[in-house]
């Protein structure tokens, strides 16, 4: 028989499994089944956003074939960034065949 210790364990860590992706953005703006373009602040750092700009993204394919690299880290090398001032993150979609999204960041 299973101890009520791992039972609450495990319900903790799978709530935090689901909840995880709804505190991922400050904003998330609806998204369209067939066609998807949309752009939103992924979190403002301390001011506004700088004089240069680098991105990183991740793919996906029918769901079934993801890659790429979508980090911050990434997106700063991709623009010579050394300190960030605000990023922002773009989804893409082209029904739901084909998926992208993008983490945008400013700074100098």
């Amino acid at each position: 028989m299973v101890s009520g210790n791992v039972l609450k364990a495990s319900a903790v860590a799978i709530i935090g499994f689901v909840l995880s992706g709804c505190v991922f953005a400050s904003v998330v703006p609806p998204r369209g089944i067939l066609f998807t373009d949309q752009k939103a602040p992924l979190f403002r750092g301390g001011g506004e956003p700088g004089p240069k700009e680098g991105h990183a993204s991740a793919h996906n394919v029918l769901f079934l074939v993801g890659w790429g690299d979508s980090g911050l880290k990434s997106a700063m090398e991709d623009g010579g960034i050394t300190n960030l001032t605000h990023s922002d993150y773009r989804v893409q979609n082209y029904l739901l065949i084909y998926q992208k999204y993008t983490t945008i960041v400013y700074g100098e």
